[in-house]
């Protein structure tokens, strides 16, 4: 079943600007979530992509919001000629000043509105030694479901601001009570000072967290094939900078307000 429901939404992706997205998400995801979900999610991706004057408008929105929480970064269309984040040229300096504008991206984009756009791979990056990042993402973006949105935010918000009843209340509204430990594990252990980006590692941690979810008859939220494949794209870009990153401190930069 999980195999036919993945083949289905692989179809319904080719030939897209995000097919190759479907790449990202976790196999148990397609265990765990029910199949109406599934395809509903799979169905916002295709309308967002082909209406291009509809993503200007977000990439608007979302530009406009990073800006307002001081974050130096130039939004705009995606450049099929741009050659993307080149960790071997850049000072290690450089690319844990990248690095972290990442992360505040990540949490800005969740606690700013509704809407994220997905694309983080390095390939949609790109910065000179001493210059403003650009970021070139392709159309690949979510309008988050409120209560999604809601306990995602109180996940977030609870772990990094060490306030235990709201972490308590985000698990409980995504349907996660069981699940804290494995679900943050992500985002790094102690302070979270100093965490080193893992891709293999993460891919483990998420899997066992919906295979529990799945064992005990927990059916995910549409919206967690939209994070998983927004953490993994993070994931991705973070580890090819082969640093630590501060995220609490980019959380507390972005966020706590």
């Amino acid at each position: 079943m999980a195999k036919g429901v993945r083949d289905v939404i692989r179809r319904a992706a080719r030939g897209s600007s995000w097919s190759h997205f479907m790449d990202y998400a976790s196999p148990a995801l397609f265990e765990v979530m029910p199949m109406r979900a599934l395809l509903a999610q799979g169905k916002e991706f295709v309308s967002n992509g082909s209406d291009g004057r509809r993503y200007a408008k977000v990439r608007e929105r979302i530009a406009s919001s990073l800006l307002a929480r001081g974050l130096e970064v130039e939004l705009g269309a995606q450049d099929n000629g741009a050659k993307g984040l080149v960790p071997a040229e850049h000072s290690e300096d450089a690319r844990r000043q990248t690095g972290h504008r990442i992360l505040e991206i990540y949490f800005a984009q969740i606690f700013a509105g509704d809407e994220t756009i997905l694309d983080l791979r390095g390939d949609s990056f790109s910065t000179s030694e001493g210059a403003r990042l650009q970021w070139r993402p392709k159309a690949f973006y979510v309008q988050w479901q409120p209560d999604f949105l809601r306990g995602l935010r109180d996940l977030y918000a609870g772990f990094y601001l060490d306030q235990e009843s709201r972490f308590e209340a985000g698990l409980l509204q995504l349907g996660l009570q069981d699940s804290g430990d494995t679900l943050v594990s992500h985002l790094g252990s102690g302070d979270q000072r100093s965490v080193r980006f893992d891709t293999s590692a993460f891919h483990t941690s998420f899997h066992d967290t919906f295979l529990a979810c799945r064992d005990r008859g927990v059916a995910l939220h549409r919206n967690f094939l939209a994070l998983g494949i927004y953490l993994v794209c993070l994931y991705d870009v973070l580890e090819s900078l082969e640093l630590e990153f501060d995220v609490r401190g980019a959380f507390e930069r972005t966020c706590a307000r």
